[in-house]
């Protein structure tokens, strides 16, 4: 078979999943990985683990040098996997534990890495653990953000944040104005977190926000040289976005 772009691909494995059937397609030349489920893709891996999502490539840089990490949605594990070989102790909470045995057999993530099965929620109502890294990639079909990024959920994600820490969460958009990313942020500023949005610079029909929430004071300089091409940044200032390369821009930066 051919993926939408031509690429020939081959069929590794089937199951019924809670969202649809899953598929795990490996591409003939190159030997990278997809992890689709009722029809959505959930994860694209390289030969070996690293991430082939611009995303989640951001994901783990922003949330590298962590002593520990947790990830909310396992998907194919790399983000997990790239954290795991970083040298953070990774713990992954996933409500489908199909995905764990997934990520294992067919997309290389460690023994190393912690699988926990719980709905996010569920998890951070009871965990007492507190972390030094936080990402939320969690989706699906027929998923809403607002209904499960609530804010008293945001608040004992917050919670579980060490006094340093970042969280970093993935948001997939329909449309370039999509509010979504905005709600969202609004509920992290409101627990006292400094947060910057990275929109990808894509000519693509799913547009991804990756929203950062730090616990500490961030350098606009080292986020923008972060973002480099790929991705707009803008840092969410009492309810509205400032755009961090015009502001520098008007600045003589």
């Amino acid at each position: 078979m051919r993926s939408a772009r031509g690429v020939r691909m081959r069929i590794l494995a089937r199951f019924n999943g809670p969202n649809g059937e899953i598929r795990v397609l490996e591409e003939a030349s190159t030997g990278a990985r997809h992890y689709q489920e009722g029809g959505v893709s959930q994860s694209s891996v390289l030969a070996g683990g690293e991430a082939d999502v611009a995303y989640v490539s951001l994901m783990a840089t922003l949330l590298e040098n962590s002593a520990n990490a947790l990830l909310f949605g396992c998907g194919g594990g790399a983000l997990a996997t790239m954290l795991h070989r970083r040298a953070s102790r990774v713990v992954v909470v996933d409500a489908n534990p199909i995905s764990f045995q997934l990520a294992r057999v067919f997309f290389w993530m460690p023994n190393g890495v912690e699988c926990v099965t719980a709905d996010m929620r569920n998890f951070v109502c009871t965990e007492r653990r507190t972390f030094d890294a936080i990402g939320i990639d969690v989706g699906g079909p027929r998923f809403s953000y607002e209904a499960v990024l609530q804010p008293a959920t945001i608040a004992r994600v917050r919670g579980a944040l060490s006094a340093h820490g970042r969280i970093a969460v993935n948001i997939s958009c329909d449309v370039p104005d999509d509010p979504v990313p905005g709600r969202i942020a609004d509920r992290f500023k409101a627990e006292g977190l400094e947060v910057w949005a990275f929109t990808e610079n894509a000519a693509s029909s799913e547009l991804n926000v990756v929203i950062l929430a730090s616990a500490r004071r961030e350098a606009p300089s080292a986020l923008a040289e972060i973002a480099g091409e790929s991705w707009s940044l803008a840092r969410l200032n009492g309810g509205r976005r400032i755009n961090r390369r015009r502001q520098m821009a008007a600045e003589g930066r």
